[in-house]
This record gives structure tokens, C-alpha cells and sequence, in this order.
């Protein structure tokens, strides 16, 4: 399954708005869709359960429990006797506010793997240019999960609309760049913390658009390019050939990429959005089996290419820094 999507109840449990995604599978949504339309939509509207652990032969097993899934009987994880569940309506309901308050729009839901990690994908109401016509689109991206692993995180990803490079978030420290939304039940407490989530993340946004046009500012060499790519990549003299081609190829990205010319060229600016393009774009069309590009898809968004491209963004601003 190259998409990694869960299939619940026969249903693939996605739901999104605009273009249909490269895997031509979810539901479709219309108009300005709620909470709870994403989730039934998205096939998320089921609830889990803890239920007692038991042996082959009868016995119970201590401090351990199951998480079941309604629906279908699915067993999503065992945890300990100390876990407490948060169904997908409960930790979603959170957003409700900043969709009905702060004009947020809920862009896409669904849940990977047995449907054991559930996501959605909230777009902010501003946008912001790094330079003229270069836009970057808000959005963050809350998770959680009922395996017992996944916490109830919100963080920001802004997307560079030129090429949908999902970049990564500069802050001096005085915002949060992920934020752990804890749970409550007051209306009142929901709406606040709606409220100050919705104000971290556009301040956010705008904290790492300053960044980004201190980028745009700053020229480059071709050896300072060169080196740059190098330190991001962590290159040494024992490069391997998967390793020099993936310099030559970054390289290339930063004067050919996709809005290289138009915006920037010659550019930090430039530079850092080759690493994210390679990460994005590049290295899952290279991918040459289903669950490679599985991986390249995941990666790019949580994994080792992530990580690369906040070093890639963590190296720029030395460069602007100095």
C-alpha cells in the first residue's frame, strides 16, 4: 500500500478539499466543512475502548489493556492500566473554535497504518511573501494517536505555493513551534487555548518570514553555495556515489529548481529551498519501489528528511547570522 493510509471498515479513511492527492484515494470534501464533517468524511468517526487483557488459557493479564477500535473490533495497541484514551471526535473538537472564531479551514483528515495515528491538516487565515509573488501558505498539522506512543501535538508547516515545499519553522524562541494541547472540557478554557494556539502559530509564521527574507537578502557564491550544501548534507571526504549525487542533484535544485529564476536566484533563499525540494519532490520520484516511496513520503514530513531540512533552515540563518 504506497500510501500507508489505514482502511477502516472497507473504507479508506481520508478525507481532503481541493485537488484530488497523488494516490487518488479519500473523500472529497465541499465548502467549509466542520469538526466533525472531516472526521465522518475522513471515516474517523468510531470511538476506542480499553478492554482487559486475558491468556490463551484464561488469565488475565495484569496492568495491561487493549485499545479497540468500535467498529470493527480492531485491536490498535496494548497499553498500560494508566492509559487514558481520547477519541478522535474529543481531540479534534479543539479546532472547532478556531474554524468558527479565527476563520482557520480544515484542509485534510485521515489516519495511517491500522489506524492507530489520526491526523488533520488546518490551514491558517494568513498568508505571508518572502519576496513579491513568492507565497508561503500557514498551516499546521495536529496529530494524535491511540497507540500509546503518539502524544496530542499541533505544530506549524508552512508551504512555499510555488512548489509545495513544506518548510521548516525559524524562531529566536520566544514562540512555540509545537505546541501540546492538553485536555479539557470547559468551553471557555477550549476557546482560550484555541485562541492562543491560532496566535503562537501566525506568530510563528511571521517570526520565520523575517527569517526567510534575510535569506532572500543574502547572496551567495557559488563556493559558499557549494559549501553550504555540503555542511547541511554532512559530507565528508568518504562521500559514497548515492551521497555525491545527491550534492550534484541539490546543487542544480538551487539554480533550476522550481521558482529558483523567478524569486531570489543566487539567493540563501535559494539554496535552502533546494534542500526542501530534494526533500520533498526529488527523493520520493526517485523512489523505485512502493514502500520506498512510502518511506520518501514520510520522511520528508517526519522522519530523517525533516530533520534535514530544519538543519538546512539551522545552517541558513548562521549564514545571515554573521
Amino acid at each position: 500500500m504506497a500510501h500507508d493510509l489505514a482502511t477502516i471498515a472497507g473504507m479508506t479513511a481520508m478525507a481532503y478539499q481541493g485537488e484530488m492527492p497523488w494516490h487518488k484515494l479519500g473523500t472529497k470534501m465541499e465548502g467549509r466543512p466542520d469538526v466533525m464533517a472531516a472526521l465522518k468524511a475522513a471515516h474517523l468517526d468510531w470511538q476506542v475502548d480499553l478492554e482487559r487483557m486475558y491468556t490463551a488459557d484464561g488469565q488475565r493479564i495484569p496492568r495491561r489493556r487493549a485499545v479497540v477500535r468500535d467498529i470493527d473490533r480492531r485491536i490498535l495497541a496494548t497499553v498500560g492500566d494508566k492509559y487514558q484514551v481520547f477519541q478522535n471526535e474529543e481531540a479534534f473538537s479543539v479546532l472547532q473554535p478556531a474554524c468558527e472564531q479565527f476563520g482557520v479551514t480544515i484542509e485534510s483528515a485521515g489516519a495511517l497504518g491500522i489506524g492507530d495515528k489520526v491526523w488533520m491538516l488546518a490551514k491558517l487565515p494568513e498568508s505571508t511573501e518572502v519576496v513579491a509573488g513568492d507565497r508561503i501558505d500557514g498551516y499546521f498539522l495536529v496529530r494524535t494517536g491511540h497507540n500509546g506512543k503518539s502524544s496530542f501535538t499541533a505544530r506549524p508547516t508552512p508551504v512555499r505555493v510555488v512548489c509545495a515545499n513544506t518548510l521548516s519553522v525559524a524562531t529566536s524562541g520566544k514562540q512555540k513551534t509545537v505546541i501540546r494541547l492538553s485536555h479539557v472540557r470547559s468551553a471557555t478554557q477550549q476557546l482560550d487555548m484555541v485562541a492562543d494556539l491560532v496566535t503562537n502559530l501566525v506568530a510563528s509564521l511571521k517570526e520565520t518570514n523575517a527569517t526567510f527574507k534575510q535569506l532572500a537578502d543574502r547572496q551567495m557564491t557559488v563556493d559558499e553555495l557549494e559549501d553550504y550544501i555540503l555542511d547541511v548534507l554532512k559530507m565528508t571526504e568518504k562521500a559514497t556515489p548515492k551521497q555525491v549525487r545527491q550534492f550534484e542533484t541539490v546543487v542544480d535544485l538551487a539554480v533550476n529548481g522550481k521558482g529558483q529564476k523567478e524569486f531570489a536566484p543566487g539567493s540563501a533563499w535559494a539554496a535552502y529551498n533546494a534542500i526542501t525540494e530534494y526533500c520533498d519532490h526529488v527523493a520520493p520520484a526517485e523512489a523505485n519501489t512502493q514502500k520506498a516511496l512510502v518511506s520518501a513520503n514520510k520522511s520528508a514530513v517526519f522522519g530523517t528528511n525533516s530533520k534535514l531540512k530544519a538543519r538546512a533552515l539551522m545552517v541558513a540563518r548562521q549564514l545571515v547570522a554573521v
